[in-house]
């Protein structure tokens, strides 16, 4: 552990509060830097909300050990609870075996972190005010006090505090009858043969829901709106597989319901049991429509699991209070995740506020934005550039290395859509591209990049190039899972999964898109099958690339995707004439058909 001399109370460059995953991945980055800094933490041990979060004890992150290539990155997008370090041994795939793992496992891997790597962190402090500096020092911004009276000082303050709170409706009448998502017993023998209300409609409600289900006679979930899938919507945060046994049960008729309905009121009986009433907004009634209450039969249980709240107001003087959104469910960050106080910064789920499609609210979303924050603080406070590596102006080295981090880079993956790589390229005379060099960044946030303007002002040309999802581009769209069969390979403009996207920007001003092709594994460097054009991937950007850049005058590489047309004739056996009459009406998709889309019925 960290020595008294390097966590007592004084002035530090950052201070952050709170050592869960977060603080520990940003104080690996801030001693990698050699800045001056402390890590205050409530508890005794870093991570302690995982000691009893989730209550049923099993983590929703992906610890999948075995992949098919040897990279470290590559790997790294499928292990969803290591932090980032240079520490091999101090992978969470060490930790465990199961897919989806213990919460004890991540307590122990980050008590191990910190120690094993001399995270500087002062135990049992918790902070009780937060104050702006009124002191003449220096570089200071932040009076921050503990409970026991000891002063912290700080330039830069970093609050990593997680879920600090569930989130209970204060609107509904009666709620101090409500069990909660933290308070409710998890021995699933309370239940049995009881009527269950589970109100909410998230993982944590469901979560609630899978460990009852075998015990209690009925379980009915009501939550405000329609639910939304992980798998849909592919933002981690919304309802996954792992957790859907009760809609399973409710679809199959066993006893078990989900509805948008909104609790309003309840009321405990003489016998113990909760009379409740629901509101529900009936928009498809043909006769009336508008509010209409329901009141059910009485439950034996109301479990409130409605989420939690990412910002505690009641640590910040009146003066250093920090915006909210979301009804003070999250702060409210800037591009970079400052908030609405100067030099105070969010980290850790509560980034996710920013972020609704990749995986901010995870540690396998977060530990990229940490970095990337990381190298923004230095670049703001200490004057150290934000990285980047230079790069011959050449169709081959720009081509390789885009391709390459496409293919193998782990931020850009499990942040899709949302931290991106930037290619900037000055300018330079025709046939004069040796006298400069393209300059590479990663993993910058897009709406920074975009509204920023730094790239747009330094360079002649910038390529902003991302992993995304393309369902967006299919209209009318179809389900996720109905993309079923194979995409367009030949035009390849239509790409539903995961694919790589190239956007130029010339003189600060969009130009044109670049669509790659989708890959089963995600690699873009490899076939996707054995017999296709493997250079398409290459071919496709070096022909965007030349295009504009003019490196190559005249030079068109092959961009079939079987090779030649010729092949890719023969591959395709056209339909019987039967088979024809039964194409649907493809006039209907406005840009792309699903993949979904099939015969007729004969």
């Amino acid at each position: 552990m960290a020595s008294a001399q390097e966590t007592s109370p004084g002035t530090y460059q950052y201070v952050i509060v709170g050592a869960g995953p977060a603080g520990l991945q940003m104080g690996y980055f801030l001693k990698r830097a050699g800045r001056k800094y402390v890590i205050l933490e409530a508890s005794d041990v870093p991570g302690s909300f995982f000691r009893t979060n989730p209550v049923h004890r099993t983590l929703i992150s992906i610890n999948k050990r075995f992949n098919p290539f040897p990279e470290h990155e590559y790997n790294m997008r499928h292990d969803w609870n290591s932090l980032l370090s240079d520490d091999r041994d101090l992978l969470f795939t060490k930790y465990s075996k199961e897919l989806f793992p213990s919460a004890d496992d991540l307590v122990r891997y980050a008590k191990d972190f910190a120690t094993k790597l001399k995270i500087n962190i002062k135990y049992n402090t918790r902070v009780k005010e937060i104050t702006k500096y009124k002191g003449d020092e220096a570089n200071v911004n932040f009076t921050i006090t503990t409970t026991e009276g000891a002063v912290y000082k700080s330039q830069v303050l970093l609050i990593a505090t997680g879920a600090v709170s569930e989130r209970i409706p204060e609107e509904i009448k009666g709620k101090e009858h409500m069990e909660t998502y933290g308070t409710h017993d998890v021995n699933p023998e309370k239940y049995e043969g009881k009527n269950v209300l589970i109100i909410g409609n998230g993982n944590s409600a469901f979560e609630t829901a899978n460990n009852l289900a075998g015990h209690a006679s009925l379980v009915h979930m009501f939550g405000d709106r329609k639910l939304k899938y992980a798998w849909e919507t592919h933002f981690v945060g919304d309802l996954r597989a792992v957790n859907n046994n009760i809609l399973d049960m409710y679809q199959l008729k066993s006893l078990a319901v989900y509805a948008a309905l909104l609790l309003q009121s309840i009321e405990k009986t003489p016998d113990g049991k909760y009379l409740v009433v629901l509101k529900d907004a009936v928009v498809h009634w043909k006769e009336k429509q508008g509010y209409f209450y329901l009141r059910p039969p009485p439950y034996d249980h109301v479990i409130c699991c409605t989420g939690f709240n990412y910002v505690d107001l009641s640590m910040f003087a009146e003066d250093c209070k920090p915006d909210t959104m979301a009804d003070g469910k999250f702060p409210k960050l800037s591009n970079t995740w400052e908030s609405s106080i100067p030099n105070m910064y969010f980290i850790g789920t509560s980034m996710q506020c920013n972020d609704r499609k990749a995986a901010s609210g995870f540690i396998h979303g977060f530990r990229y934005n940490i970095r990337t924050l990381s190298n923004l603080l230095e670049e703001k406070y200490d004057d150290v550039p934000y990285p980047r590596v230079p790069v011959d102006v050449t169709l081959d080295a720009i081509t390789n290395r885009m391709i390459a981090r496409l293919s193998v880079g782990d931020s850009i993956y499990q942040m899709n859509d949302f931290l991106v790589h930037v290619v900037g390229i000055p300018d330079f005379e025709p046939g004069k591209a040796d006298t400069v060099k393209a300059d590479f960044y990663e993993d910058l946030p897009k709406p920074y990049v975009l509204e920023s303007g730094r790239f747009f002002k330094k360079y002649k040309h910038v390529l902003i190039f991302k992993l995304v999802y393309g369902f967006e581009d299919f209209h009318p769209p179809a389900h996720s899972n109905d993309y079923v069969h194979a995409p367009d390979f030949q035009s390849g403009d239509c790409q539903a999964f995961l694919h790589p996207r190239v956007h130029h920007y010339k003189d600060g001003e969009f130009q044109k898109q670049l669509i790659l092709h989708e890959s089963f594994v995600l690699r873009f460097d490899l076939p996707t099958v054995m017999d296709q054009n493997p250079e398409i991937q290459f071919n496709l950007l070096k022909n965007f690339l030349n295009n504009f850049l003019n490196l190559e005058p005249g030079v068109h590489y092959n961009v079939e995707f079987f090779g030649s047309r010729e092949i890719f004739e023969q591959k395709v056996t056209p339909f019987s004439e039967e088979d024809q009459k039964r194409i649907p009406d493809l006039s209907k998709f406005h840009a792309c058909a699903p993949y979904g889309t099939e015969l007729l019925p004969p």
